[in-house]
């Protein structure tokens, strides 16, 4: 099967060429780890999800076999986002972040391949996560994603969510671990550990 890497495909969502070169260009701040998990960076609100209304930037690793439908890899990644503001960010604006992102994501994509994913089930569930410390800001979802990249095949995701207040940048960092594994597969293990080792932006 062939696999479209993530770079090209969204070289079509770059609003201006300054988007992309910040892509491109970019040096991990947050996410500087794992090395074999690809880096990129793309500006909040991205160019396939413009109706966000944080404004940012986020960094994301793919683990190897991303894209690769048969890869028990397929679709895990972590994302570190960075946007402006203190104001809290509880279930409900990230459910509607994850719809927002996820579906803009399918359908640009699937637009350029003539598929055409179900809108209607981008329907994201985020609950409140139970942590030893009882912190607050600590969330899981379910959300649906359409591989689009692929065949279009729809994929069930898991997430762990973690809120940051950054007060005195007056940011608030958003790390988002994901994959469609179950939350007791062996994978949870290296997305802890990468989200253990985010960094905040100096």
């Amino acid at each position: 099967m062939k696999l479209i890497p993530l770079i090209i495909a969204l070289i079509a969502f770059a609003s201006t060429s300054s988007a992309f070169a910040q892509r491109a260009n970019a040096t991990p701040t947050m996410l500087k780890g794992p090395a074999d998990w690809r880096f990129e960076r793309l500006p909040i609100p991205p160019g396939f999800a413009r109706d966000i209304p944080w404004t940012g930037y986020e960094e994301a690793r793919f683990a190897p076999g991303m894209f690769d439908t048969s890869s028990a890899n397929h679709f895990t990644y972590a994302l570190s986002i960075y946007v402006d503001g203190t104001a809290p960010v509880q279930a409900p604006a990230l459910k509607s972040f994850l719809d927002k992102y996820l579906k803009g994501l399918s359908v640009m994509v699937g637009r350029r391949k003539g598929l055409k994913p179900d809108e209607a089930q981008f329907n994201a569930e985020v609950l409140p996560r139970k942590t030893e410390a009882n912190a607050t800001g600590t969330f899981t979802a379910k959300a649906t994603m359409f591989d689009t990249f692929n065949d279009g095949g729809k994929v069930s995701l898991n997430m762990e969510i973690d809120v940051l207040p950054k007060a005195e940048a007056q940011k608030t960092q958003i790390i988002l671990l994901i994959t469609p594994q179950a939350f007791d597969a062996p994978v949870w293990k290296q997305l802890r550990e990468i989200r253990s080792s985010v960094q905040a932006p100096q």
